[in-house]
């Protein structure tokens, strides 16, 4: 777990202005209450990849919300995928090889 003040020496950049406004708006979610607020690693990185599409790309907190939204999808769905390629792996062969030959079939569409 990162402190608030720990968050915000990692990052010269990022301030309370940052982190109050983001929390308010659910993309960071703090343990603890606001004076002791506790931030997991995923926050941490996502503080981080916030502070660079406000401040060098110049995105709006409705455009962040929207892009976050959009990483958080992509990341839920590898995460689908690859339990279903471990669904798929623990088929047995004939399954394994019928699925194969369906996929070859319906990328050539």
């Amino acid at each position: 777990m990162t402190t608030l003040d720990e968050l915000l020496r990692l990052d010269g950049r990022l301030t309370m202005v940052h982190i109050e406004r983001w929390v308010a708006r659910g993309l960071l979610r703090p343990s603890g209450p606001a004076e002791h607020w506790t931030f997991e690693q995923i926050d941490v990185a996502r503080a981080h990849l916030l502070t660079e599409l406000a401040d060098d790309i110049g995105l709006d907190d409705d455009t962040l919300e929207a892009v976050v939204g959009l990483i958080d999808q992509v990341h839920t769905l590898r995460a689908q995928l690859g339990l279903l390629g471990q669904a798929i792996a623990e088929q047995p062969t004939e399954t394994r090889e019928s699925i194969a030959v369906t996929l070859k079939r319906l990328h050539g569409r």
